[in-house]
């Protein structure tokens, strides 16, 4: 597998599991239950066969629309670095062009230049000869999903995604399917395939995510995920009474429809529409709108240029000039505060908060001088020299926890289960139960009562990492010839980091 992530899903929420159920004069009339994917991060990387399985319901093919740009998310971001190829069964009902047509524009969006002679190579090679021009949406599942087989195999895209198309295979068509796979991750190239059948995307997947209910619930390769599914469908499929189905992951299933980001302002209700607001401030937003697009047509047949309104957008002078002189390139990564604290200096009001040592942030931007990086929701910028740069699809050395613990306090590696239990639950739950020994209200570092360890929180307020004293330095830069003074492993879920200069390690699971 390849070091470079090109493709991802970042804090992706999308709504509305019942969205046949709103009402056109009911802008916000939306619940939390209308909640279809929750606070999804997915990386996938070069080299990568990524096999996303799930029970019924859980919204998985969703995901694949997400990846492909088909769909908008309603929260969090969707990048993608380079080309790719969508494959997806639920289009068929809705197209009508002849298989021939159909076809001609597909392959126009190839990278490479093809001709008249390609399209009849496809239509050949996916048994459809017969059917050149009956419309896509007469053909079965099965022709439907070689011909799209047969497309995405021959687009040559860095990226193939594939919904519920391996199912529809035959023995035959599967068997190029799986050849298609390893092709793709011998050449560090990338294909997802979202599925029903377990057996097949097992058989073709290299790595696989679980998505239950809405959420990512494990990630891995196949021998640590698959056992795991297989177990829990087991237990799913084995339930009689409508009590017990209620009854069964009860846990994931309250999950799904909790509102993130739990705030009811205003802003936030318009921005998510997740949130049904009081009766009667539909009312007024109703009567209000109404109002308001009455007197839009009164000034509409009023003033000769009709319908020609040009708003400027509210930037000043200064926020133009440093776009167009040092404009901020996207990227993902991190950062790590290592010395003093720093300042973070909000880029929409030039207020600023202070980042103390060891503070953990999501870098989302960079330009020549600063780094853009968000906390709660609001991008700062801070000089690059401030931080300690960390991208996880680096290539780090892997180490077990077992082989680093002698260089370690038994403070942390007796017990870090137990820490680590705790992680990527909110401030105020962690605080509540690891008990600070002061700071309890620090933002980005909280030191946990008579342990020489301290709690960091990341860009969302989560616990994402610890710290705690390096014993016997000397001999853990022997051990695993560190020559400088910052070093960085991968260990399991997470990474452990060296702070010589410091003494300390970082841990941190994102």
């Amino acid at each position: 597998m390849g070091s470079s992530i090109i493709l991802k899903l970042l804090n992706v929420t999308h709504y509305y599991r019942n969205r046949k159920s709103k009402k056109w004069y009911q802008p916000f009339g939306y619940d939390a239950e209308d909640i279809e994917l929750n606070n999804i991060n997915l990386h996938i990387y070069q080299g990568e066969a990524l096999g996303i399985i799930g029970e019924v319901d859980s919204s998985k093919s969703l995901i694949g629309r997400l990846l492909s740009g088909e769909i908008k998310p309603d929260k969090g971001r969707v990048v993608r670095k380079t080309d790719m190829f969508f494959a997806d069964i639920e289009d068929k009902p809705l197209l009508s062009l002849s298989v021939n047509d159909y076809v001609k524009n597909a392959i126009t969006l190839f990278q490479y230049d093809t001709s008249e002679h390609k399209v009849e190579q496809i239509i050949k090679f996916s048994h459809l000869d017969n059917e050149t021009n009956e419309p896509i949406n007469s053909l079965t599942d099965q022709q439907f999903a070689q011909l799209q087989f047969t497309l995405a195999r021959t687009s040559k895209a860095n990226i193939i995604i594939m919904n519920q198309i391996l199912h529809n295979l035959d023995e035959s068509y599967f068997e190029k399917a799986i050849e298609l796979t390893d092709e793709y991750i011998n050449n560090n190239l990338t294909i997802v395939m979202i599925d029903d059948n377990v057996e097949r995307i097992s058989k073709a997947s290299n790595y696989l995510a679980w998505i239950s209910h809405g959420q990512l619930r494990m990630e891995g390769s196949i021998k640590q995920v698959l056992p795991m599914f297989k177990e829990h469908e087991k237990d799913r499929q084995s339930l009689n009474s409508e009590e017990e189905k209620a009854n069964f992951d009860v846990d994931w299933k309250k999950n799904r429809t909790r509102i993130p980001e739990l705030t009811y302002n205003f802003r936030r209700i318009e921005r998510y529409k997740h949130a049904k607001p009081p009766v009667a401030l539909v009312r007024f937003w109703t009567l209000f709108t109404i109002f308001f697009m009455g007197l839009l047509f009164m000034a509409l047949l009023m003033f000769n240029d009709l319908g020609k309104l040009e708003i400027g957008e509210n930037q000043d002078q200064a926020s133009i000039q440093n776009q167009q002189k040092n404009p901020y390139e996207e990227k993902l990564a991190y950062g790590i505060v290592l010395n003093d604290a720093v300042n973070l200096e909000n880029m929409n009001n030039s207020k600023k908060i202070n980042a103390d040592q060891y503070s953990f942030v999501t870098i989302t931007g960079e330009n020549s001088k600063n780094y853009r990086v968000v906390v709660d929701n609001n991008n700062y910028k801070i000089a690059k020299n401030k931080l300690r740069y960390f991208d996880p699809a680096g290539l780090f050395e892997e180490h077990s926890l077992k082989s680093l613990a002698p260089y370690m306090h038994t403070n942390y590696s007796n017990y870090n289960e137990f820490f680590n239990s705790h992680l990527h639950k909110k401030h105020n739950k962690v605080t509540d139960s690891l008990v600070p020994e002061s700071g309890k209200d620090n933002r980005f570092n909280v030191p946990i009562v008579q342990q020489p360890i301290s709690m960091i929180f990341d860009d969302q307020n989560k616990l994402t990492g610890f710290t705690f004293p390096i014993k016997d330095k000397k001999e853990l830069k022997d051990k695993f010839d560190i020559e400088n003074n910052f070093w960085i492993t991968k260990s399991g879920d997470g990474y452990f980091m060296a702070d010589l200069k410091n003494n300390k390690w970082i841990y941190i699971e994102l």
